[in-house]
């Protein structure tokens, strides 16, 4: 969906009108090609070098707006033609532009074997009209395969939502069927941020522009937009609980349009630079999404009385029965989404959610609220799972994972932090935090050996391995001693060998030979051992730095 909403988006800064994108089958209904045409300017011979250039460069950069038009551009980085690779194998350009007599078509054709290379046809005359063709000969990967399912249509509306409802007089075309987000909007409103004033530079104020739709668009995101609409890049909110309304959020700054606030990392980690920002953007949207669930509560349960579901009836009889229903009727009306719309379901649903509410209120109704929401696919890939181990297991790998996502992304923030990494060392900081998480580096690894010698690290193979080892010392080339950072260690039984990973850890840095030739040095010290020699010892090298 990424890859079909930039190729809409490169059409609209062409000045496009009119956008369509075709997917065609094959004789089983699998997808072969997409296929996206514009009617904008078109891209001239002349212009194909500089339109065409590295990654993560364009000529968007210097312009904030289109050449004719005036149309707020979208893209800055270049990177339009080289995502096209995650699902194509080929990709070719066919654009035709006007010239004094006629018109002059151009073709570019780019493979995923060479992305840094692009075939450039001679100019040829052409009947027009102007525009542009993009064919994607797709590659036969399980990502390819969306492309033809009938869910993709409202998540790539919303994606583009911003840009559609800026610009009125574009129409975009997916498979035949207009995306077209005023049709589906329930509500819109605009919400302050009161966000820091350091954290918009000196800028104005975001808008925070709260979408209702009439269905699921699968787009419960947060859209980062020029104060134009134009989506940047995207940010998943932490929201403490559901609520039942389909939306999307679209937080309008100009700061996301600035080249120095919004580097290719930036684009990436946004929360890492703009973390202040983002956090006031997230709590006015939960505090919007509270007010709806307060507004939706007392309306869902007078229908699900009227309609005879409501389980209780009359008033509670006793405090704690009193406390049962408050629990279930915000568990209920979290849930209503999923509890569906034929009489008998709702009654079913109802009822078992009022018995998850008597046997444990805090913890129970809150499992069946998540289980509720999920979609069907999820649903039986949870039953699978179920069938092949317990649900204890699950639950205990999800929580690995989830420590181990909470780890990456403190991490994350720690090296690509301005202020951070200035200060942060690799000795006693980074370390420390690695050495006690040695799946980092995979989960086949376990931590054998933390700032230690050449001679330890060899008498500790050495010895592992079954062998003896003769006390003598190893030294660099330069007849130094010298300490690696980390050594982690496993078996691999089928070959009955012993493999060792070393680490070299660097701070934020630009790395240079000197810090490779190091890393050299380590190798051929240890492996060049004679203690070392013939034992079943495998040995691989890591230099880790941050760029900066």
């Amino acid at each position: 969906m990424d890859v079909v909403a930039e190729l809409v988006w490169n059409a609209i800064d062409a000045e496009a009108t009119t956008v369509d994108v075709t997917v065609v089958r094959d004789a089983v209904g699998g997808p072969l090609k997409v296929v996206v045409t514009d009617n904008g300017h078109g891209m001239s011979s002349e212009d194909i070098l500089d339109l065409f250039q590295i990654h993560g460069d364009s000529w968007k950069k210097a312009k904030r707006f289109s050449p004719e038009i005036n149309r707020p551009l979208h893209g800055q980085l270049g990177r339009g033609r080289f995502l096209t690779y995650g699902i194509a194998e080929e990709v070719e350009w066919r654009s035709t532009v006007v010239r004094e007599g006629g018109f002059v078509t151009t073709v570019i054709h780019g493979s995923r074997t060479r992305p840094d290379e692009f075939l450039v046809s001679e100019p040829q005359s052409a009947d027009g009209p102007r525009g542009t063709a993009v064919t994607l000969s797709l590659r036969q990967i399980p990502r390819t395969v969306h492309l033809v399912d009938s869910d993709l249509q409202p998540p790539l509306t919303a994606q583009l939502a911003g840009f559609l409802l800026a610009l009125p007089d574009v129409t975009v075309t997916f498979r035949g069927h207009d995306l077209d987000p005023k049709a589906h909007i329930l509500d819109q409103v605009d919400l302050p941020v009161p966000a820091p004033a350091a954290a918009t530079h000196g800028k104005a104020a975001p808008i925070l522009r709260f979408v209702e739709w009439d269905e699921d668009m699968a787009a419960r995101k947060l859209f980062l937009c020029d104060k134009h609409g134009a989506v940047v890049t995207e940010f998943k909110p932490t929201l403490p609980r559901p609520v039942p309304v389909h939306w999307s959020a679209y937080l309008l700054w100009e700061g996301f349009r600035d080249q120095e606030l919004m580097t290719p990392a930036d684009l990436v980690f946004p929360d890492v630079r703009h973390g202040d920002l983002l956090e006031a953007a997230q709590q006015a949207l939960i505090d919007h999404l509270g007010e709806l669930l307060d507004e939706r509560k007392g309306t869902i349960l007078a229908e699900w009385k009227a309609q005879g579901v409501y389980p209780y009836v009359g008033a509670a009889s006793t405090p704690a029965e009193e406390v049962e229903r408050e629990v279930f009727d915000i568990v209920a009306v979290l849930a209503s989404q999923a509890i569906g719309k034929d009489r008998r379901q709702k009654e079913l649903s109802l009822r078992l959610l009022q018995e998850a509410a008597r046997v444990e209120p805090t913890k129970t109704g809150q499992i069946l609220t998540k289980v509720l929401t999920l979609s069907d696919d999820e649903q039986e890939m949870v039953v699978e799972l179920l069938e092949r181990t317990t649900f204890g297991s699950i639950v205990r790998s999800a929580n690995t994972v989830a420590n181990r996502v909470d780890f990456v992304a403190g991490l994350r923030r720690l090296l690509y932090s301005d202020e951070a990494r200035k200060k942060f060392r690799e000795v006693d900081q980074l370390h420390p935090m690695l050495v006690r998480e040695p799946w980092i580096f995979g989960d086949e690894w376990s931590l054998s050996l933390s700032e230690s010698g050449l001679s330890r690290v060899v008498r500790d193979a050495v010895t592992r391995s079954g062998a003896e080892f003769a006390p003598s010392p190893v030294a660099l080339p330069s007849g130094k001693r010298g300490r690696v950072d980390m050594v982690f260690y496993r078996h691999l039984p089928e070959s009955e060998r012993n493999r060792h990973l070393v680490v070299e850890l660097k701070r934020p840095m630009k790395a240079t030979m000197k810090e490779f030739s190091q890393l050299n040095n380590y190798a051929t010290a240890i492996t060049g051992s004679p203690e070392v020699s013939g034992t079943p010892n495998e040995w691989d090298f890591w230099l880790i730095y941050h760029q900066r």
